[in-house]
């Protein structure tokens, strides 16, 4: 697993694990690695990795989130490799405004965004959706992501967005997961004409992701291979 910061000695780990990304069950070459640490007292860091190079895109994305206990966000930074672009990029979060720098081959952007307080936040990735499940409605809820359609200078730009979230049952449902046997809950996640099969599991962590596109009939998915709570 690639760092933008390396884990401090002073971190406690709380949990890791890697998905592996498949199309109509086939693997993609592509895989997602995370870790979920203590840092200091009220603080929680989540890195991801997750890696692509193998897969056709041959793209890389590094994420390094500084969240507080409650699940909201302190700071992101992130880095971006492929489709001839190298992206730098750092947010940061208040109650009231996320602001953001966002260099794009060199080229540097300034971005600032007024929010509502109680605005949730995700990154483009299976464990960064995860975090759209903070969502406190069904329908309706703002939330502000990075746009993860790559190819031009707004790529990774900050979005601010309307998130449904729908639980799809009412009862837990019995899902293998790296071996083990969890109780999961799938949840949908619609926004901008996306929408998305998050499953999580009984720490209200993401341990699944599928992607419907109508567009494609090909079925993108993602699942822990490897899975671990300290």
């Amino acid at each position: 697993m690639r760092f933008i910061v390396k884990e401090q000695d002073y971190e406690k780990p709380i949990g890791a694990g890697l998905m592996r990304y498949e199309l109509d069950g086939v693997p993609t070459g592509a895989v997602e690695h995370w870790r979920l640490t203590q840092a200091t007292e009220g603080y929680e860091v989540l890195r991801v990795d997750l890696d692509a190079r193998e897969a056709a895109s041959g793209h890389s994305y590094l994420y390094h989130l500084v969240r507080r206990v409650d699940g909201t966000s302190e700071r992101l930074a992130y880095r971006f490799w492929g489709s001839g672009l190298q992206i730098e990029g750092t947010l940061l979060f208040s109650e009231t405004n996320v602001t953001g720098t966002r260099a794009v081959n060199g080229r540097t952007h300034h971005e600032d965004l007024e929010i509502e307080p109680g605005t949730i936040f995700w990154f483009p990735s299976a464990i960064g959706l995860g975090l759209a499940l903070q969502a406190k409605k069904v329908t309706g809820n703002t939330a502000v992501t990075l746009n993860g359609k790559i190819g031009g200078e707004d790529t990774l730009a900050m979005q601010q967005v309307s998130v449904d979230v729908h639980f799809l049952i009412t009862d837990t449902k019995p899902m293998e997961v790296a071996g083990k046997t969890l109780d999961t809950v799938p949840t949908m996640v619609r926004w901008d004409g996306n929408q998305r099969i998050v499953t999580r599991d009984q720490n209200d962590w993401p341990v699944a992701m599928q992607r419907f596109d109508f567009a494609d009939v090909k079925q993108l998915s993602a699942t822990e291979t490897r899975y671990i709570w300290y």
